[in-house]
Parts: C-alpha cells; sequence; structure tokens
C-alpha cells in the first residue's frame, strides 16, 4: 500500500517549458555575486516558478479521473494485420488538453506505434488507434496504459497508469472467414479466379433459366432459350449438398519452415508475410472448412506429424467450424518426420464414407514425399484425394537467380534437383488419380477455395 501511494504522488512529469526555465533560473544564480538584490531576483525568479508549476499541476485532471477503453477484435486473426483503439475519456476538467497515450502491447504482436497524440475534444475524450499484425497463434497479455495530459505551453504533464493486464487470443485467420461470409451474402466473386459466391455443385436438375453473366461457363448457355429472347441466358442448376471433406494438416519438420522470408526474382516480396507453413495451412484450413459447410457438405478434420494427434468427426454446420477452430488454434509445429501411413490408415479405419481429403503439407523432401506418395495413391481407391502443398520462395529464387560463379553453380544445381523432384511426386501422383495444388503460401487460401469449389461443379466427388 504505502508503495502504491509513493507511486500515485509521482505522476506529475515536467516537460520541455519548465525544463527550459529551471536553466533560465539556474543561470541567474550569477547574479548572487552582486549581492542582495541579486539574491532576491533568483529567488523571487525561482519562487514564481515553483508557484505556476504547482497551479498548473493542481489544474490538471487527477489519476482517478482518466479512465481507458480498449477496442481490439475478439480474437485477433493469426497472420492479419487489425486495428487496437483506444477510447481515453476524463472527468471534469479535460476539455482542451494534449493528450500521449502509450499501451504495453505484447512485442510479438508487432505494433505500429508505441505512443500516440491527440487532443481531448470539449467531453474531454479522445480515441487513437494502432495496428497489430500477430506472426503466431496463441494467447497474449496486454499490459495497462501509460496516459499523459498537459496543456500547451504548460509546465507539467500529468501522468497515469490506467488498467490491468488483459489476455487476448490469436486464432487461425477468422478475418478472412468473415470476409468471405460478407462476400458470400452480397453474392460477390469469391476471389480473384471470378467465381460468383452461389452454391455450386454438380448439376442435379435444372432450377430456372437467367440472363448470361461475364464468367459463366459457356457450357452452361441454353442456347434455344437465347434465340427465342434474342439475348443470351443460362441453366441455373440445383447444387448437390451434403457431401463430406477431411482437412489433414500435417505438423511435422517440413512444416516448421518461414513461408515468405525471401524475395523474388526481380526483388519483390513473397506475399507469405513472414508466417510459418503451417500457420499458412492452418488459416487456409479454417477458411476451407467455412466455405465447405457454407455449401452444405460436412467437414472433418485430422491433424497429425509422426502420429495422430486431433481427429474432429466430419459435421455440419457452424458449430462444427467453431470446433474445428478449437482444434486448429491449439495446434503447434514439431521436429518429427510425418508418418504418412499412419495417418491414411487411422482415416481409412475412421471414414468409410467417400469423400475429399485435403492434404496441407509439403514435398520439399524426395524421402518423405516418396512415402506421402505411396499413402496418398492407397488413399485414392476409396477417396478423391488433394495434396497440397506451398512451393518454397528459397528454393524458387535460387533456381531463378544468375549463375555468376562456382558456388552459385552448385546452389543451383541443388534447388533445381530438389524441385525436380516435386514434380516428379506431383507427376506421380496425378498418374495416380491423386489431385496436386502447388501455390505460393500467400496465395494458398485463395487457391484452396477456387479448388474446391471448381470440383464440386465438376462433380468429380
Amino acid at each position: 500500500m504505502r508503495r502504491a501511494l509513493a507511486r500515485s504522488r509521482l505522476n506529475v512529469v515536467p516537460r520541455a517549458p519548465l525544463l527550459a526555465a529551471i536553466v533560465v533560473g539556474a543561470a541567474l544564480f550569477a547574479l548572487a555575486l552582486l549581492g542582495p538584490v541579486g539574491w532576491l531576483v533568483v529567488l523571487g525568479y525561482n519562487l514564481v516558478l515553483l508557484w505556476l508549476a504547482l497551479l498548473d499541476a493542481l489544474t490538471l485532471p487527477a489519476p482517478g479521473a482518466i479512465s481507458v477503453r480498449r477496442e481490439m477484435p475478439r480474437p485477433l486473426s493469426l497472420g492479419a494485420e487489425q486495428e487496437v483503439a483506444l477510447t481515453v475519456a476524463v472527468a471534469g476538467r479535460g476539455a482542451g488538453l494534449r493528450l500521449q497515450v502509450a499501451d504495453h502491447a505484447p512485442a510479438a504482436l508487432r505494433a505500429s506505434a508505441r505512443s500516440l497524440d491527440a487532443d481531448l475534444d470539449g467531453g474531454g475524450a479522445a480515441r487513437v488507434g494502432y495496428r497489430v499484425h500477430p506472426p503466431r497463434r496463441g494467447a497474449f497479455v496486454f499490459g495497462p496504459t501509460d496516459v499523459r495530459l498537459h496543456r500547451r505551453g504548460g509546465l507539467v504533464a500529468r501522468q497515469a497508469r490506467v488498467g490491468g493486464g488483459a489476455e487476448v487470443a490469436v486464432y487461425p485467420d477468422v478475418l478472412a472467414v468473415r470476409q468471405y461470409e460478407l462476400r458470400l451474402r452480397r453474392g460477390l466473386a469469391n476471389f480473384s479466379g471470378g467465381r460468383r459466391a452461389r452454391v455450386p455443385g454438380a448439376t442435379t436438375e435444372l432450377s430456372a433459366i437467367r440472363d448470361y453473366l461475364p464468367g459463366d461457363e459457356v457450357r452452361r448457355i441454353n442456347w434455344k432459350a437465347s434465340a427465342r429472347r434474342d439475348r443470351p441466358v443460362v441453366n441455373e442448376v440445383e447444387a448437390e449438398r451434403g457431401q463430406q471433406m477431411i482437412l489433414m494438416v500435417d505438423s511435422g519438420r517440413l512444416m516448421t519452415a518461414p513461408a515468405g522470408h525471401a524475395r523474388g526474382p526481380h526483388g519483390s516480396p513473397d506475399p507469405g508475410g513472414g508466417l510459418s507453413k503451417l500457420d499458412h495451412a492452418v488459416n487456409s484450413a479454417l477458411l476451407l472448412a467455412w466455405v465447405a459447410q457454407a455449401h452444405g457438405d460436412r467437414v472433418g478434420l485430422m491433424t497429425f506429424s509422426d502420429r495422430v494427434h486431433q481427429f474432429v468427426t466430419p459435421r455440419a454446420g457452424r458449430a462444427q467450424i467453431a470446433a474445428l477452430n478449437e482444434v486448429l488454434y491449439r495446434v503447434q509445429p514439431e521436429y518429427t518426420e510425418p508418418d504418412f501411413g499412419e495417418a491414411m490408415g487411422q482415416l481409412a479405419r475412421r471414414v468409410s464414407r467417400r469423400s475429399l481429403v485435403v492434404v496441407l503439407t509439403d514435398l520439399l523432401d524426395p524421402d518423405a514425399s516418396r512415402d506421402l506418395v505411396a499413402a496418398c495413391l492407397r488413399a485414392s481407391a476409396r477417396h478423391l484425394v488433394l495434396v497440397v502443398a506451398m512451393n518454397d520462395p528459397v528454393l524458387a529464387a535460387a533456381r531463378l537467380a544468375p549463375v555468376d560463379g562456382p558456388a552459385r553453380a552448385y546452389e543451383w544445381a541443388a534447388a533445381e534437383e530438389l524441385l525436380a523432384a516435386r514434380r516428379q511426386s506431383f507427376e506421380i501422383l496425378h498418374r495416380g488419380g491423386v489431385l496436386g495444388l502447388d501455390v505460393a503460401a500467400g496465395q494458398l487460401s485463395a487457391a484452396l477455395v477456387e479448388r474446391y469449389l471448381a470440383l464440386k461443379e465438376r462433380a468429380l466427388l
């Protein structure tokens, strides 16, 4: 208690004008050499300065009159830039004061600003904000907020530390899910591929005829109806719903690698954003799960490395997405080799119905790729398997960079060998009826959703 009282008394800090005046007062001590009159001048100056500083301090709001409200998305989304807003309110005489506020955000969240300035409005309040960019999932603790208040040209400032610690969780990219949901409700194109945000699926029966829109497939044009109406119209079909998808997320050694630290051949930054491959896989899995349930499909999840960690039975509905989000939130990378045979074996024992199996992994290591290829080929006898990998920006840059010496020649040869093994793995998968998707990490979510919608439209499942 005594320590708290001591800190509360030390809530006034000098400002630049006061410090400058103190320097002037120190210089006036030279007048004391002139005699008693000089001492009177020095003493009078410093007493007046002290009185003005005390008057300024007494007319500033007390620390107890200051309140801070922090607003932010809950939860925060992994890898997405989001705003944290601070609303500072001062009861009583706060109108017109200058405000400096420093929020104790966790350093790992990469806050865009350490200190923010503003003017209090006529009601004694101000709203400021900064942005955070969470690089990993988990729980983070915000500290209290430091506030300074002063008048323009004032000698001192009131300083207060307001609030206590507040915990916030960083989940997979729920912001992308909300943005997709908004686009779906508005009927806009989902991603750059230009697919309309309607429920696409296998053609079951003709539902309606409507006017042709840019992006519609030519094969759906109803030529007879177009001739009668003298304008192009297309067949609207009902979507096939109630299919099943299993997301398999590899959390083994290769997924621990960062996906966005390299630059492209022309110096442009890679769109990976500094997240690990596992984090990109987790974000994409959550978005794809939401899209699938929005289209009436059941979604399940398996996380694995050298063993199976979690299995979520396929179900439909929004409650299932919340359950998947909780599992994905806790997925952690492990420096172990993934056991694809064990994972696919458990899948065969747990899932008997034909499903779309999406394996989010990597194909960089030739030995691990052989195990993956063999396991996926066995699983393709029952399921439609899609292997999704993120191409490595470091390898791509090493292969495309100029060869200007022996060291670069060896580097180029090593990169080409690894990329050739990667291409060969995808070719073997393709010949065995397994689908593949090889894409940059920053484009993974959009490309994966596009592939899912294409599979639905082609009725491959």
